[in-house]
């Protein structure tokens, strides 16, 4: 009997350091993986022509005033909500604040904001207009509740963005802007730009997610193709000479991936998932629990042995009374 009840704390207290080792165990920080970076290639017989995502920042030398820092909105609207009418919406709220927007790819987005999805819709306001004024026109009077039903969450950001003009001399430029675009060998490769006809010479102008040098001399050897020239022939240049660039050799690495909470440049138009309360249970909080544990367990033992004591005195008691009779 008594290494019966001198084996149960012993059991107890094994049971009590398992617990408590799970405790401490609960304790850790999640991430999300970054997806891996790459290109969507598309084949224009020998000129390989791509669109680099914006999954990690390309190499870029051709910057100074030819990247330009601008803002952008993300949007991630409600499922099922009516997208041309979203962004009706917003650009009759951009036209009373006396400013445009224009879509431009996700890409253009740091990774973090492109994780765990990307949003539906990416729109880049004016140069000049700066982070305040991207809130104020998506999100007017926060108080109050959220301007656009149909917007679910949203995010403002500071982006880089290449802003290029490549000029091809043509005898012909009409025609060479047409086969151009009916051929897709720049809309495959850049997504939007513009053409403009000059007298013997034809611009295209881009704006939109940074590129790496292989593409731009892609576009160029692309252009210069259907031109009858060299791609050296091809001249790049900034669309506009005015204003500020960027030196990408001194633009910091982007941060990594990790699972997003909240900063100054996030505003959800939805509570945040809830964190289960292992994820975020302490130290400090195990030990309580692992202390109380131990106290509950000695006071249990104290008890048996008690009890022990009680049983081994009754059968001499029980002697001494027969003895006396």
């Amino acid at each position: 009997m008594s290494r019966s009840v001198t084996a149960v704390p012993v059991v107890l207290l094994a049971f009590a350091l398992a617990g408590c080792t799970t405790g401490a165990g609960a304790t850790t920080s999640t991430t999300s993986t970054p997806r891996p970076s790459g290109a969507v290639e598309v084949d224009q017989g020998d000129v390989d022509l791509g669109y680099d995502l914006g999954n990690g920042r390309p190499h870029v030398t051709n910057d100074g005033l030819m990247v330009r820092r601008r803002v952008a909105i993300a949007i991630h609207p409600v499922p099922g909500a009516d997208l041309v009418s979203l962004r009706k919406e917003l650009d009759n709220a951009a036209t009373r604040l006396h400013t445009s927007l224009s879509s431009i790819p996700p890409a253009v987005l740091d990774p973090a904001l492109l994780e765990p999805e990307g949003p539906e819709m990416t729109l880049l306001l004016p140069a000049g207009n700066t982070l305040a004024d991207a809130r104020r026109l998506i999100d007017p009077v926060p108080s109050k509740g959220r301007e656009f039903p149909d917007v679910l969450q949203y995010d403002v950001a500071s982006v880089l963005v290449h802003d290029l003009r490549f000029t091809v001399s043509s005898a012909r430029p009409a025609v060479l802007a047409e086969t151009i675009a009916r051929e897709g060998i720049l809309s495959d490769a850049l997504g939007s730009y513009a053409a403009t006809l000059g007298r013997y010479e034809l611009d295209f102008t881009y704006t939109g997610p940074l590129l790496s040098d292989d593409l731009v001399e892609s576009v160029r050897a692309g252009i210069a193709r259907r031109a009858n020239t060299l791609p050296a022939a091809v001249t790049i240049s900034p669309r506009s000479t005015t204003g500020v660039g960027v030196d990408m050799a001194k633009e910091p690495a982007l941060a990594p991936v990790v699972t997003r909470a909240s900063t100054a440049h996030h505003h959800h138009g939805a509570a945040l998932p809830a964190v289960s309360a292992a994820s975020q249970s302490s130290p400090s909080s195990v030990w309580a629990v692992s202390a109380a544990a131990l106290a509950a367990l000695l006071l249990l033992t104290l008890v048996l042995l008690i009890v022990r004591r009680r049983r081994q005195t009754e059968p001499d008691e029980a002697q001494r009374v027969g003895g006396t009779c």
